[in-house]
Parts: C-alpha cells; structure tokens; sequence
C-alpha cells in the first residue's frame, strides 16, 4: 500500500515539471494510453517539396537564355559585331553604313540567316571597298520585299568605272562561302562592280536585281559587272534581272558554274573571261541557258587574255534569245589585252569542247552577227546548233574557226 501511494506521488511531481526538463522515454511512458494490443505507428508520408525547393528550369537562369529577337536586329552598323557573336538569325533594318567601311557579315556562325529588312545605304568616300562582305558556312543571305542595297553609284560615276578617275569601292564580296544561298536582294545604283564571287563552294544566287539604269545617263556607269565568278566550284546563279554597264556575268575562272533563267539588259553580255594573267585561270563546266540578253554590246561571249596560259573547256549556251544587240551578236577570241582586243589571237588558252545551241535573236544593223578570232590549233571541239542570229553584218576578220561552226 505504501508503494502504490509513493509511487502516485512520485508521477504527479514528475509530470508538473516543464516539458524541456522531462525525458522523452518518460513522457512517452507517462501521457500514453495502455492497450490490450501493441501496434507500430504507421510511418508519416513525406510531402511534396514545394515550388522553392524545386530544381531550376533552364530558362529560370538569365545567363542561358538566348538572345530576344529585338537584340538580333541591327539597325547600326556598330552593333554588328556583337550581334555577329550572339544571333544566328539576324535582321537587318534600315541604316547607313559610314564613309570608307563595309557593312561587315563575314565569318558569321556555322547556319547562321541574315535577312535584309529594309534600306541600307552607304557614306561617301574614295576607295576600293568592298561595301558589303560575306563569309562563312551554311549561310543564308535574304533579302525581304521592299529591302534595298543602295550604292547611290551616281557620286562615284565619271564613266571611267575601274580604269582611273574616282577611285570606286567594289559593292558586295561573297567570298569564302560554303553551302551556303544569296536570295531576293535588290543592288541599287552600285559604284562599279556588284557581286564578287570568290573561294566559294556549292553557292547559290537566286533572284537577284541589280538595278544600274541610273548609269545609262550619259555613259557615267561603267565596270557595273553584275556577277563576276573567280576560283569557285559549283555556283547556281538563277532568275537574275540585271540592268547594268558592264557583264551579266563574267566567269574568269572555276568549276561547274551554272547561270540560268536571267535577264540581262543594257550590258556587254553574258561572259566568260577574260581568262589568263591570273593565279587562276581554268575554266571548266560552265552552262548558261534559258537567258535574254537586250540592248547589251554583246550577246555570247567568250575572250581570252593575249600570250597568258590558262584553258577554257566544257563551256554550254543552249536557249539563249538576243534582242537589240549592238555590237556582236556572238563573239570569241584569244587576243584581250588591258581590256581591249589586239587582233592578234594567242594560243596559250585553248578553246575548247564548246557547245553553242539554240542561241537566237537580232541584232542592230551595224552591229557584227558572229566574230570567231582564235589562233591556229586553239579551238577545237565546237558543237554549232541552232543557231540563228540576223539583223546585223557578216564578220570578214574570222580566223582559225572550228569545223562545222559558221563566221
């Protein structure tokens, strides 16, 4: 009995004291309730992490998200450096590219677009250029509806284009490129030559304008050259309207150069040459089809560079209408020097496996129909087709012409 009463009070005093100062063992001993069974309390189900705790998405971190659209659109010059670095979808708006500096695209990233959105125009300065360059892999040059390239050519022309007075800057060089297209850009007024298509592999131009009718005007535009192709390999020029004083087109050297469904007006023609007195100088696999040519010097041409060594093989016109021709319907010879012809052909770039077909039209009655000037042994191989060219006079300075061709 006296256990039982000390052992009450012994609990009711333990009990009384804070909690802090009591044991655990005990007070889980003391405030549970006996059973005529034991259970194991039932585990407590973790909950679910909350929405602090929860692992960071990637776009959560600033330094990883990409750049906005509104940062990849340039519309100063100066800004296309770091652009160049962080955007591989680049637009380009309205701006003016300062005197004596080029609007600078090239060693862009590996698939990078750039879009030309609105007018680019450029400062006034004498020099060589270029106004605009390109260069990388996988790239894809744009040009929107309603964008323009404007040169303002007008302030450099003295109709002496590359051969003295003002010094011309070169508009737009696309060298280097691989795999890579030029699409839509309209070139205004440009101060000499356009395109320059240098080093590149498996490009192509499609649906290019180049409009230098501004330079008709007194003869001020000269050396307006639209497409001059240099040491490329597989280059697709396609659906050009070119309105020039110089060359559609002059191929001086590459591999499989094909330049189809053109338009060419108020030029010296669609070209190859002139090849020689370059580091470069064969030619080989070019086709030039389904092309009008009007109101231009020239028609079909094809002039090498007198005593310089080179080759010029595997060359095609096939489908090619002549209007207005002024000066020669279809002209090849071997005797270009500084620019102009001599008259006397040289053998040291031979002629050879040229297929003229289908190649028709008129030309003015001054002008000469066909003119063929090659030096003895050095064109061979011609395959002459369906080729009618009137209006004009019969060449009597022919030499050296190809079995089955007509002079």
């Amino acid at each position: 009995m006296l256990v039982l009463v000390f052992l009450t009070i012994f609990v009711s005093l333990v009990t009384a004291l804070p909690a802090r100062q009591s044991p655990d063992w005990f007070r889980s001993f003391a405030t549970s309730t006996p059973s005529s069974s034991s259970s194991s309390p039932s585990p407590t189900s973790p909950s679910p992490p909350s929405s602090s705790s929860a692992t960071p998405s990637p776009s959560s971190n600033p330094s990883s998200n990409p750049p906005s659209s509104s940062s990849c659109t340039v519309t100063s010059s100066k800004d296309l450096a770091k652009v160049k670095q962080d955007c591989k979808d680049i637009s380009i708006g309205s701006l003016t590219v300062p005197a004596g500096e080029t609007l600078d695209l090239d060693d862009l990233q590996t698939g990078t677009t750039v879009t030309f959105t609105g007018t680019v125009s450029f400062g006034y300065k004498e020099w060589v250029g270029p106004l605009v360059k390109v260069g990388g892999t996988n790239i894809k040059v744009v040009g929107a509806s309603g964008s323009v390239l404007d040169g303002d050519g007008a302030r450099w022309w003295d109709t002496k284009g590359g051969n003295g007075g003002k010094k011309k800057p070169k508009f737009f060089a696309a060298h280097g490129l691989k795999s890579s297209s030029i699409t839509g850009l309209t070139l205004k007024n440009t101060p000499v030559q356009a395109f320059s298509i240098s080093g590149v592999s498996d490009l192509t131009v499609s649906g290019i304008t180049l409009d230098n009718k501004d330079g008709d005007a007194g003869g001020l535009g000269h050396n307006t050259d639209a497409f001059d192709v240099g040491s490329s390999d597989n280059v697709i020029i396609t659906g050009a309207k070119v309105y020039n004083q110089d060359d559609c087109l002059a191929v001086n050297s590459g591999r499989n150069i094909q330049f189809k469904d053109c338009y060419c007006s108020g030029g010296h023609g669609v070209s190859i040459g002139s090849v020689g007195g370059r580091s470069d100088n064969e030619v080989d696999g070019v086709t030039i089809e389904n092309t009008t040519i009007v109101d231009s010097e020239n028609g079909v041409r094809i002039k090498t560079i007198s005593g310089a060594t080179g080759s010029v093989k595997n060359v095609k016109y096939t489908g090619i209408t002549l209007k207005g021709i002024t000066k020669n319907g279809i002209v090849i010879q071997q005797d270009y020097e500084n620019g102009k012809p001599t008259g006397v052909p040289t053998d040291g770039v031979p002629i050879t496996n040229i297929a003229i077909t289908n190649v028709k039209g008129t030309v003015t009655s001054s002008a000469t129909e066909i003119y063929i000037l090659c030096a003895a042994g050095a064109c061979s191989n011609w395959q002459w087709d369906q080729v009618d060219v009137s209006g004009g006079v019969s060449s009597l300075k022919c030499q050296n012409v190809p079995d089955g061709v007509q002079c």
